[in-house]
């Protein structure tokens, strides 16, 4: 049972059986932007999303093997409003769904992807950099430990994530992929206002960067 958070803010639970879609021999389901899934390793379901200058914060239990990823917009809002396409309300959603199921804050590792400037905006005010800094300030206020990050760059990014908290990442290099991102995320700027400021906390380790094609040992990058 895969348990699947929507953009309206409403959360289902969904058979693994109507998952068909196959990827690296998995059965695959795409996050949407706004989504979040969440699942165990048993029910050999993967997690697939395409990021631009939006953010996915992955976690993962280990003694309980749940797995779960979210794809969030923007940082956070001043609304009250239950919308799945901000991180902060996206991240605590998904976290108490995985809560739910039986894990413990203390078994809970993360791994960070996304928040491109494919657009080629100032990179100290662009939605990617502020969901960046939100996704780090998160994990480093509730103490969650970031195994590794694959974040800014100026390509989209394909990710997989699949069992035992395995990650693997293409990123985009066509120039009409990273064109249609580019076209989805214009639709962001109006939305910009509405997401506060957040200060990137100090002492933040990068433990690899996609500028460099730098990749950490747990992780892969491949076609797929």
């Amino acid at each position: 049972m895969i348990v699947i958070g929507h953009k309206d803010g409403s959360i289902e639970k969904v058979s693994n059986s109507r998952f068909t879609q196959q990827t690296k021999g998995y059965n695959t389901h795409t996050v949407i932007g706004g989504e979040f899934a969440v699942g165990k390793d048993d029910d050999n379901v993967a997690f697939k999303t395409l990021l631009g200058s939006c953010v996915a914060l992955m976690f993962y239990d280990k003694n309980k093997k749940i797995k779960s990823m979210n794809h969030f917009l923007l940082p956070k809002t001043d609304s009250t409003i239950s919308d799945m396409k901000y991180g902060l309300f996206s991240v605590e959603a998904m976290l108490n769904e995985m809560y739910k199921m039986g894990c413990k804050k203390d078994d809970i590792v993360a791994k960070i992807s996304g928040g491109a400037d494919i657009m080629g905006l100032n990179l100290s005010s662009s939605i990617g950099q502020r969901n960046v800094e939100f996704a780090k300030e998160f994990c480093r206020a509730e103490g969650f430990r970031v195994l590794s990050e694959h974040i800014r760059g100026e390509h989209g990014r394909l990710i997989l994530l699949a069992d035992d908290f395995e990650t693997f990442i293409k990123v985009t290099q066509k120039t009409d992929t990273d064109s249609k991102i580019a076209d989805e995320e214009k639709r962001l700027q109006s939305e910009i206002a509405k997401a506060p400021v957040i200060k990137e906390y100090s002492g933040a380790v990068e433990l690899f960067g996609v500028e460099n094609d730098i990749v950490a040992p747990e992780m892969e990058i491949e076609l797929f």
